[in-house]
């Protein structure tokens, strides 16, 4: 049986002095010369105050112009000044925010506890001027990390099922003043935190990391997407999660907004970020970062970085940084990368520093390492790329008509950065050896490089097919020097040594030499 508990209901706005670090109340001086843009002078006040100001510059006229010659008071009075009723401002650790918030909120509420069992807060959100119902606001509690929407009338159920001694119940909403409820029990005079962490992240409160990818747009729900732009860049920390599909899980709707330390998604979770494991059967989606370990049947998706090894079975996709390792059956993707990329297909990122390997391709910008794929490499710059076809903006390709001791001539092309490069080439023997056609792939390196002179070392694995009968298979190794008339053109010469595997083994040395146009 539900009884009916009394409580003192406190409504206030939240502004730093309710429960900030007291920047607003800081006494600022200012000394201005002539007219300058608003968002000059906050950059002047954040740097001698050690904070950073945060807003949206597409609602806040911080190009606009002002005159201040003089200021000395509150900060909080001169930015009430400055922008008007119309905005409010908020602190965070190590911010000040400043939100467009031209209306406010009024809020009903009606509390049941049971003896036992959880706690239930209705209520309904009207818009104070008009008194309306607020739609899709976001009503949390930021100590039970749990949290609901409004309905089309302001109508909204929140079920707090460990409720602390007091209650802060949070109402966020685009436009509208952040209105808090402190519902304190009568006998209550003081509050027993958990000592959970919150924090302020404004370039991760606006999700456009993961409303970039596909799948973010996919597996994220619009409901989810509301939460996050009505709490913005507010997180907390919580020791673990458990869902079955985002949205479906421990800590509800509220789940976009937590870091976890352990996070476990039956099919499927969308988090905040994980700092320690998280494992997914299906995938596992985070917002902001993931730290250690991440491991997923399908994929995994982060919309910020991430430090530590991602494995899944088919892709990993990053938005930003990667630090460490990932880990796909087909695909990885980073925003850029240090550490390895290995994956079964391909592999992309912006700049790399360390390795990528793939099955087919890598693409990157600037690398700093090894690219190693079994076809295709592409890169701004890479100077160890490792395949067959190696497109590198700074680096050369070329084809080269050549002609060896034993009678066959072939075109030959090679790609790759300034100091190894890969090779692909097919001939025809001009003498009466019945295996006529002969294919090469193979592996160089440049050893040495003037304005008109190169040296080069060559690998390269040859085949012989004659479509009927065993294909005769060899190996050689060649160096060549190379001589060059302009940018393009040059010619070259030099020794080679093979080793015939097919028909029988032997070792023959020999000779080749060619044409080379190359950009």
């Amino acid at each position: 049986m539900a009884v009916r508990i009394q409580f003192i209901c406190l409504l206030c706005l939240l502004t730093a002095t309710v429960r900030g670090q007291g920047y607003l109340m800081r006494d600022i001086h200012l000394r201005l010369t002539g007219t300058q843009r608003i968002h000059e002078v906050l950059e002047a006040i954040s740097k001698s105050q050690g904070f950073y100001f945060s807003y949206n510059s597409q609602v806040v006229p911080a190009d606009s112009m002002i005159t201040v010659a003089r200021y000395e008071g509150k900060l909080l009075d001169f930015l009430t000044n400055t922008f008007g009723p119309a905005y409010e401002f908020k602190e965070s650790p190590g911010y000040v925010i400043i939100r467009y918030a031209p209306r406010r909120m009024a809020v009903a509420i009606h509390v049941e506890k049971p003896r036992y069992g959880p706690m239930v807060v209705e209520g309904q959100i009207t818009d104070a001027g008009n008194k309306k119902g607020v739609y899709l606001a976001s009503i949390y509690e930021r100590n039970a990390l749990t949290s609901t929407l409004s309905g089309p009338t302001g109508n909204f159920k929140l079920t707090i099922r460990r409720p602390e001694e007091t209650i802060w119940l949070t109402i966020s909403k685009e436009n509208y003043r952040d209105t808090t409820l402190a519902l304190l029990p009568p006998v209550q005079v003081s509050t027993k935190q958990k000592g959970r962490r919150y924090w302020f992240a404004p370039e991760e409160g606006n999700g456009m990391g993961l409303d970039g990818t596909a799948l973010g747009r996919f597996f994220i729900s619009s409901r989810q997407r509301i939460q996050r732009i009505n709490l913005g860049g507010f997180f907390a920390y919580n020791p673990y999660q458990i869902s079955l599909t985002p949205g479906l899980s421990s800590q509800g709707l509220f789940n976009s907004q937590v870091v976890n330390q352990v996070s476990l998604n039956i099919v499927g979770g969308h988090t905040a970020g994980v700092n320690g494991i998280e494992v997914g059967g299906v995938f596992n989606i985070n917002q902001q970062r993931a730290r250690y370990f991440q491991a997923a049947g399908l994929f995994n998706l982060v919309g910020n970085s991430m430090q530590g090894m991602q494995a899944a079975g088919l892709s990993n996709i990053v938005v930003r940084e990667v630090w460490g390792v990932q880990v796909a059956g087909i695909n990885n993707r980073a925003g850029s990368a240090a550490g390895a990329q290995v994956a079964g297909l391909f592999n992309v990122a912006g700049n790399v520093k360390g390795i990528q390997l793939a099955g087919i391709v890598n693409i990157a910008g600037n690398v700093n390492g090894v690219q190693l794929s079994g076809l295709v490499n592409v890169a701004d710059s890479s100077d160890y790329p490792i395949g067959l076809i190696n497109l590198i903006k700074n680096g050369d390709k070329s084809f080269a008509i050549e002609l060896n001791e034993s009678g066959t001539a072939q075109l030959t092309f090679r790609s790759g950065g300034r100091i190894l490069y890969g090779l692909l080439g097919v001939g025809y023997r001009l003498n009466d050896n019945p295996m006529r056609y002969v294919l090469e792939a193979g592996i160089g390196i440049h050893i040495w490089q003037t304005t008109r002179f190169t040296l080069d070392a060559e690998l390269a694995s040859g085949i012989s097919p004659d479509f009927k009968t065993t294909p005769e298979q060899q190996a050689s190794f060649r160096v060549f020097p190379q001589f060059r008339f302009n940018t393009h053109w040059g010619i070259f010469a030099g020794p080679t040594v093979k080793y015939v595997l097919q028909p029988e083994r032997t070792f023959q040395a020999g000779f080749m030499g060619g044409l080379r146009y190359r950009w």
